[in-house]
């Protein structure tokens, strides 16, 4: 049974298959954010050692297929899970009987490593903001009626939804990028009340270092920051970059990271406080204290990241073979 506390926001992740390898760390970092509650639907046999604040909600694909195609009264197109990136907007009116004793609830991924919410994060939340963010792999909406169901408005004519949820492609209905049209799109000509600004380390899918790629406000799409040579840490609950700026160490400290489409060796333990995260793994370490302990000349070793890939692509196109030959 829920809880009668953490009411303040909730977030939501539908997943099924099995989680990957690092999930017990992303557990660690829910665990870290107490005032924020998670809500995993999944047909995992889920044998994590599972925090207060994440409730596990036991369910299938189909059986949101069957939810989505009763409360939108027409037929969905949701095959694969992979699809229900299109749906995330839509979380909030799917998910409704769940959500409705919190002021707000979001959608996230489980490639992420949290940091510190409630620094980051709550504040926005005190100023009432109907969106919070542009991205699809952290998104806050408020949760009300009308909110929730912003994204059904047609924009320009169309009824976006409508055809993000009748395709089998990926239409990227959930973040502003591309300049193609979304969710994001509506909610601005809405004349909703949106905080844009990107509070995640995102690193770029283009490269094996940690370049971050970020939500540029001005150009509603996400560009690339410039290489900073720096070390990257959760501590304590805290998500943190440390770069030497010529005269002292420097800590810039962000929401979450995002560690998207990387294969991540796991050199660590859950117990740990304190442990660093690398381009392809996380491993046991404490802060820098000084220049020295910041290893400059190791910063930007070679990483097995574009291995990864390569490997990644060849299963890929050997199971596109095999499926030809069947």
């Amino acid at each position: 049974m829920m809880r009668k506390k953490n009411k303040r926001c909730v977030l939501i992740l539908p997943y099924f298959g099995q989680f990957n390898n690092y999930f017990p760390l992303f557990l660690k970092s829910c665990e870290a954010n107490p005032t924020y509650t998670w809500m995993i639907f999944t047909d995992n046999e889920f044998k994590y050692a599972c925090p207060e604040n994440v409730h596990v909600i036991k369910t299938t694909l189909d059986e949101i297929r069957k939810i989505a195609n009763e409360k939108f009264g027409f037929k969905i197109v949701l095959e694969s899970a992979y699809k229900l990136c299109d749906y995330k907007p839509a979380y909030g009116f799917l998910f409704e009987k769940y959500i409705k004793d919190f002021d707000y609830w979001g959608h996230c991924d489980c490639d992420l490593i949290f940091g510190n919410l409630e620094k980051n994060v709550t504040p926005l939340l005190n100023e009432d903001y109907d969106k919070l963010f542009a991205a699809g792999h952290l998104t806050i909406y408020k949760n009300t009626y009308e909110n929730n169901r912003r994204f059904m408005k047609s924009y320009k004519g169309r009824v976006l939804y409508k055809e993000a949820f009748t395709t089998d492609k990926i239409f990227v209905f959930d973040e502003d990028c591309n300049s193609h049209d979304n969710v994001h799109s509506i909610f601005r000509e809405d004349g909703a009340r949106i905080y844009e600004k990107d509070l995640s380390m995102n690193p770029s899918v283009f490269s094996a270092k940690f370049i971050r790629a970020f939500y540029d406000v001005s150009k509603h799409d996400f560009v690339n920051e410039m290489y900073k040579k720096a070390r990257y840490y959760w501590n304590n609950g805290n998500v943190l970059r440390i770069e030497w700026n010529g005269s002292e160490l420097v800590k810039t400290e962000f929401a979450y990271i995002h560690l998207q489409m990387r294969k991540m060796r796991v050199k660590v333990s859950v117990q740990d406080a304190c442990f660093e995260i690398l381009p392809d793994r996380f491993v046991e370490q404490e802060l820098p204290k000084n220049r020295s302990e910041l290893h400059l000349l190791t910063i930007g070793w070679p990483y097995l990241y574009w291995i990864d890939n390569y490997k990644k692509r060849v299963i890929r196109k050997w199971k596109q073979i095999v499926r030809k030959t069947i």
